[in-house]
């Protein structure tokens, strides 16, 4: 009798299981596909998963000032400030080096975008 209920659980649970996998796999490829519809080049993502709104102020930058320059400017004096050596951490030091690479592969992704649009207008 105590397997039947074992084997019973053990059904229903895999169901369960079963069931609410299949409804998230539909929702993410509902979403994957959307993503792919609206078009254009994917953007790039930092290894370090920071958007570039953060990045901007972590390195505070403006979104009007966004240059590949005053990016770099401010990366060095920030890793420098809070380098090791000083008595910082290791953990600013890649907050830091993750909002420059955010920003770096945003200004490289709106040149391409510039560029093929700049083309299909030709």
């Amino acid at each position: 009798m105590a397997h039947r209920l074992i084997v019973n659980v053990i059904m229903t649970g895999a169901s369960v299981f079963g069931r609410a996998f299949t409804e998230a796999y539909k929702q993410a490829a509902k979403a994957s596909a959307a993503g792919a519809a609206a078009g254009g080049p994917a953007k790039a993502s930092s290894a370090g998963g920071i958007s570039v709104e953060e990045s901007m102020k972590i390195l505070n930058v403006e979104p009007a000032e966004l240059s590949l320059d005053k990016v770099e400017e401010k990366y060095n004096y920030l890793f420098d400030v809070n380098s090791k050596e000083k008595g910082n951490s290791f953990y600013l030091q890649s907050k830091v080096y993750y909002a420059m690479d955010a920003l770096k592969k945003e200004l490289e992704y709106l040149e391409k975008k510039k560029a093929a649009s700049s083309s299909a207008s030709e």
